[in-house]
């Protein structure tokens, strides 16, 4: 179990790392936006919804990468107080909640994406891109976002099996 989470650590924090990289087109893509607005008086019609591609891929890519380093929301208060044994209760009943959550959103997503590719849906912009670039994103980020929290959870079982405080590991 514990390699298995390694992985999922790993395959979280590959696929972030990359995906962090999305910002910089994404910030060009504003920049010139700006400019030739401001500057020009000439706005584009393009980058509105480039910059909506490129934001849905670097936040749905993140998710679990954001998990990996405990950085999403929690509440500390409480949190922080809490027996190891607690936490790692905590963190099993957490995944149960996430995982309702994340089957549901790579279900009905993955059925939207599956449709916007099959019938070729294609953006109502001058574009007209094709949906199904950024509708993938949200079953796989939210698939991305249950493993990590799976990973969580089966070394919280490991912890509550073994019966160690793992702050006191060696």
């Amino acid at each position: 179990m514990n390699r298995f989470s390694d992985f999922i650590d790993r395959l979280n924090t590959w696929i972030g790392r990359k995906a962090a990289f999305l910002i910089l087109p994404l910030v060009f893509v504003i920049m010139y936006e700006v400019l030739s607005r401001y500057l020009f008086n000439a706005p584009t019609r393009w980058s509105n919804e480039i910059s909506q591609y490129l934001l849905v891929a670097v936040v749905m890519l993140g998710g679990g990468y954001c998990l990996v380093d405990n950085e999403h929301v929690n509440v500390d208060i409480f949190y922080r107080n809490f027996t190891w044994r607690t936490r790692a209760i905590v963190e099993i009943l957490t995944f149960i909640m996430v995982f309702s959550f994340v089957t549901a959103i790579v279900w009905k997503g993955g059925e939207l994406c599956y449709d916007a590719l099959i019938h070729d849906k294609r953006s109502q912009t001058i574009l007209a891109m094709p949906l199904f670039p950024s509708m993938v994103m949200v079953p796989v980020g939210a698939a991305l976002i249950g493993l990590q929290s799976l990973a969580r959870a089966l070394r919280a079982v490991m912890q509550l099996t073994r019966g160690a405080d793992p702050g006191k590991e060696t």
